[in-house]
């Protein structure tokens, strides 16, 4: 290569962010490094579209499109290439409705081109890009585009260890309490680092984010898209905007839940979860906390964050009126409900406890006590026609095949179950913080949050539950949940606990742990460590078996796209001939049948293997990212 084609291609690779370089002070030469992280993105490319669009609409997806293929671009580049594309298509416009009359057919995508030129383009004028622009940039979609914008973490975190260092311990550092000082100042400097491509926004807040500015217009009864745009400022034409895929994930992650929940309960329950995300994740810029930025922020800050939460009021003013939440909650009596189990406050996330003596404060009781307290009282709080169901484990078998049919009382009264619209969309509330899977916390009085900590591995086993399944069976994955619960059993009591016969069972674990879902440890009786008298013990390493999961997704993933690369080879011919200007969006009229058959086989499969794709990516999110 010639320099001048190296410098190009630097240029074209650093624009789309899949290449990072450091310069040091004084230094004569940049060094250089990929970005695989960003480089794995672009797989992403697709779903990131599709949540645009369901979110902010087809020109938001349009301009956030135009980005992904121009990496990072300046504001005033992005407003003269959508200059340039509204002229032409104004230009179009007219031309094809002169020739309306004529059936003047042009070229284009797909042979859609006469549909799209009458339906014009996405976005209508410069005006409603800047508009566009604004909002992606307050749900932090758009990112700015600064001097450490190209530099690796590590890199950056050595440049500001060596600033705090220099301003602040020439003298070196002496003492845990020094140490304790620099971190925190190490932290505070990321921190500054982070909070630069952040500067746009700051300046939109200051003129009120673009709900507030809809509210004021729709006060003062300006209800036309154009008022619309004109109150959003212009923005400066010499920045630099590109893509926030941290953000990104948050909102992925957020379908990814809904999804996930509208498996277990329902598309009614589905909805009031996606919201109650909405609503807890609208701030919330980044899946996972960042540990060496997170050091060191005020104790207020912290709290606040812990304390993230929406009220049942808020929850309700974002609902849809054309939702029937009535749907998908069970009927039942109001004496047959325990009001304290279900009204149960929990302050705390799943396993985080509270030290008594932190709690026990001017005579008030502990949490600890608090909670025995109610334990000890639900049956108290039960209402007084509270009547218990009557199950027997005997021979007549009510807990049997038989006993564990839900069945609704259907003669109880109406007035019972017509309950209002807040009261149901407590019952949805309810029943995601009821759940196995923590899908939400009742935190206090009428207040909702999500852990997502515990949410996510529960989804992660989940997940890894269905690979189980699907390569070892039913028997596999049951064997797998048994070691889960017990821990490490000795291979001699494992046919007792999981009622199979010895063979069965040592051929189904040899087979799952070639797979790497469960592993053997072999434990010496004695020191001399005879084989025929150590215990062998089985057991199940969950983070170890999600590692080797997300390593086999790699491998699939670089497979698909290497078939994919061989078929495009052995249909090279095809793919030329459907290049050529004369033949592109109209393959089947003017390619050979035998061609085009050719490439409509093509087609298919290049579908299918980017399906297989992007079903591999959803599990690498779950396992990686999320």
């Amino acid at each position: 290569m010639t320099p001048r084609q190296l410098r190009h291609g630097l240029a074209v690779l650093q624009q789309h962010n899949l290449l990072l370089y450091h310069v040091d002070p004084g230094a004569e030469f940049a060094f250089y490094e990929a970005n695989a992280e960003h480089a794995y993105n672009l797989v992403r490319t697709g779903k990131i579209l599709e949540m645009i669009d369901t979110s902010f609409g087809a020109a938001a997806k349009d301009v956030m499109q135009s980005l992904l293929l121009s990496g990072q671009t300046r504001i005033s580049d992005l407003v003269a290439a959508y200059q340039d594309k509204i002229e032409q298509a104004n230009k179009a416009a007219g031309l094809v409705g002169d020739d309306d009359d004529f059936g003047t057919e042009t070229n284009g995508l797909n042979g859609d081109s006469h549909a799209a030129k009458k339906t014009g383009p996405q976005v209508k004028s410069t005006a409603h890009l800047n508009s566009i622009i604004c909002r992606l940039v307050e749900a932090e979609m758009i990112d700015v585009v600064h001097l450490k914008t190209f530099e690796s973490s590590h890199d950056i975190l050595r440049t500001v260890e060596k600033e705090v260092m220099d301003k602040y311990f020439p003298a070196g550092i002496k003492g845990n309490k020094a140490k304790i000082d620099l971190q925190e100042r190490i932290a505070e400097g990321l921190r500054k680092v982070r909070d630069e491509s952040k500067s746009l926004k700051r300046k939109l807040e200051q003129n009120g984010s673009a709900a507030k500015r809809r509210k004021i217009m729709a006060g003062m009864g300006m209800t036309n898209g154009n008022h619309e745009e004109n109150l959003d400022p212009a923005l400066d034409p010499k920045q630099v905007i590109r893509i926030n895929y941290d953000r990104c994930l948050v909102d992925l992650r957020n379908r990814r839940l809904v999804q996930f929940a509208t498996d277990i309960f329902g598309d009614t329950t589905a909805y009031v979860y996606g919201v109650l995300l909405k609503l807890l994740t609208k701030d919330l810029p980044r899946c996972r906390p960042d540990s060496a930025m997170d050091i060191g922020e005020d104790k207020d800050d912290n709290e606040e964050k812990g304390r993230r939460s929406v009220t049942t009021d808020q929850i309700l003013d974002s609902l849809k009126t054309s939702v029937d939440l009535s749907l998908g909650i069970g009927k039942a009596e109001q004496r047959q409900i325990s009001s304290a189990a279900a009204e149960k406050v929990e302050l705390y996330p799943p396993g985080k406890k509270v030290l008594i003596a932190e709690a026990e404060v001017d005579g008030e009781a502990s949490a600890d006590e608090d909670e025995d307290d109610t334990d000890s009282s639900e049956e108290s709080d039960y209402d007084s026609d509270y009547k218990a169901p009557t199950t027997t484990n005997g021979v007549n078998g009510v807990n049997g095949t038989h006993g564990t049919k839900v069945k609704f009382d259907e003669s109880a009264a109406p007035r019972e179950r017509q309950l209002d619209r807040p009261s149901q969309l407590r019952q949805h509330l309810l029943l995601l913080s009821e759940s196995r899977q923590h899908f939400a916390r009742h935190c206090g009085p009428n207040e909702w949050t999500v852990d997502f900590v515990p949410l996510m591995h529960a989804l992660r086993e989940t997940e890894l539950d269905s690979v189980i399944e699907r390569t070892s069976g039913r028997q596999g994955l049951r064997l797998v949940r048994i070691l889960r619960a017990k821990g490490k059993l000795d291979e001699k009591a494992l046919p007792n606990v999981a009622l199979m016969r010895k063979p069965e069972l040592q051929q189904k674990m040899l087979e799952m742990q070639t797979a790497g879902f469960v592993h053997v440890q072999e434990v010496p009786r004695d020191l001399k460590a005879d084989v025929k008298k150590s215990f062998f013990l089985w057991f199940c390493d969950v983070d170890r078996s999600l590692d080797r999961l997300l390593d086999t997704s790699y491998k699939t993933m670089v497979h698909c796209v290497q078939v994919l690369e061989a078929l495009r080879q052995k249909e090279r011919d095809v793919l030329e001939t459907t290049k050529r200007t004369d033949v592109r969006g109209r393959e089947k009229d003017t390619m050979r049948k035998e061609y085009y058959e050719r490439y409509s086989r093509f087609l298919e499969c290049e579908r299918k293997i980017f399906a297989q794709v992007m079903r591999l990516d959803d599990l690498v999110s779950v396992l990686r990212d999320f």
